[in-house]
């Protein structure tokens, strides 16, 4: 069977608690030290072992062993500023010419739910960093969250890429095979690799759960699981912080993934990569998916939209944008942007577990108020630009 694995690392720009008096008097709204104490936390607990084992794991096959990285703009800033360390084990891993990097949104951001113009201006940036700092020109788009529906795979294909990532959640899938490669209407040339939803989540939730009747899970079985299954390729995917951080070393997860690796490939598995599968396999039928979906609990947008403040954010951040883009100001558009950020409007949801914030409401009071400041700057800037333009004409 052939395989693709792809890991997601994303890690937010969390607030500070910014209040009403703060509101066009500070300009910096982001709790550098804590993004900066968290990065470093899960970097040594999760992505530098787990960047290790992988290596380890490319390096014990003879290279048979390939897999993805879907890796945010805003983690790798992050860590630029706080672990170049970071940066340089995931080069190492480039350098293997084992690992391939995805597109996606530079600021894991909802745009292409809300401005086609925006997404396809942060997916470029994306791809430029992908370039500078690993020397790959990404063919394959992943999404914030997996989103994908008919309009967003005609984006991709607009934006010209060979693939794009979907989640087989059951909204989307009906009787289509999950394992086989599909396209959305009229857009044959951009094949959709759909995640396997299923495998996905025992590697990523239900390993360590003792309710889940395959518990423990033998890194054997699941080999022979893979090993069983038909179509074209298994799209296996999952966030990074699986190894090591949502499943803690004590679990066993890093010996687990190096078992299960290896079995799977003495298995006579082929292990692959997105850009490959998509270059290598036609697509088998046309997948038609006219509302958004997702790889989130339960596939759709409302973990970021589904309550009033959520949307009163959304709305307000996006409304900004051709005043934002007008200034021509590279940091304000960049500040605006980093504010585009999925995980700000899952913060003021209840059941998020993430959250920096006392509460959700917390969440949406700091938000706003940050983005009120940056509503002030902007019309300031305006103002600027304005008398500039007076004064010029005089």
């Amino acid at each position: 069977m052939n395989i693709t694995l792809t890991f997601h690392a994303h890690q937010p720009n969390r607030l500070i608690p910014y209040d009403f008096f703060k509101i066009g008097e500070h300009a910096f709204y982001e709790d550098d030290n804590l993004n900066g104490r968290v990065l470093s936390a899960v970097s040594e607990r999760c992505y530098l072992p787990a960047n290790r084992l992988m290596k380890q794991l490319i390096e014990l096959s003879d290279g048979k062993f390939k897999f993805s990285l879907a890796l945010s703009g805003v983690i790798l800033e992050q860590a630029k500023y706080h672990r170049p360390d970071l940066i340089t084990s995931f080069q190492e891993l480039a350098e293997t010419g084992c690992v391939e990097f995805l597109a996606m949104p530079y600021y894991a951001s909802l745009a292409s739910l809300y401005s086609t113009d925006e997404f396809a201006q942060q997916v470029a940036e994306h791809m430029d960093l992908m370039q500078e700092l690993f020397g790959q020109k990404p063919t394959v788009l992943w999404n914030t969250s997996m989103l994908y529906s008919n309009a967003i795979a005609a984006q991709a294909y607009d934006m010209g890429f060979k693939g794009i990532m979907a989640d087989g959640n059951s909204r989307m899938m009906s009787n289509r095979h999950i394992n086989d490669l599909q396209c959305a209407p009229l857009i044959a040339k951009t094949k959709t690799l759909i995640r396997n939803r299923h495998l996905s989540n025992d590697l990523a939730h239900r390993r360590v759960d003792p309710g889940w009747s395959e518990y423990p899970l033998s890194p054997y079985t699941f080999a022979n699981w893979l090993t069983e299954q038909e179509g074209q390729v298994v799209n296996l995917s999952m966030d990074y912080e699986t190894l090591g951080e949502r499943q803690t070393d004590s679990t066993g997860v890093f010996e687990f993934w190096r078992t299960m690796i290896m079995a799977t490939l003495f298995n006579g598995n082929t292990f692959t990569t997105p850009g490959r599968a998509v270059k290598r396999f036609r697509s088998t039928g046309t997948l038609d998916c006219p509302n958004p979906v997702s790889c989130t609990t339960f596939g759709t947008t409302t973990q970021w939209n589904g309550n009033v403040m959520q949307q009163e954010a959304i709305k307000k951040i996006y409304d900004l944008e051709s005043a934002v883009k007008a200034s021509e100001d590279r940091d304000m558009i960049h500040v605006w942007r980093k504010l585009q950020s999925a995980d700000h409007f899952h913060y003021m949801e209840k059941t998020n577990g993430f959250t920096p914030y006392p509460s959700p409401y917390d969440a949406y009071i700091y938000y706003m108020n940050a983005l009120a400041d940056l509503q002030v700057r902007v019309k300031r800037e305006a103002e600027m630009l304005h008398k500039a333009d007076r004064t010029n004409l005089a």
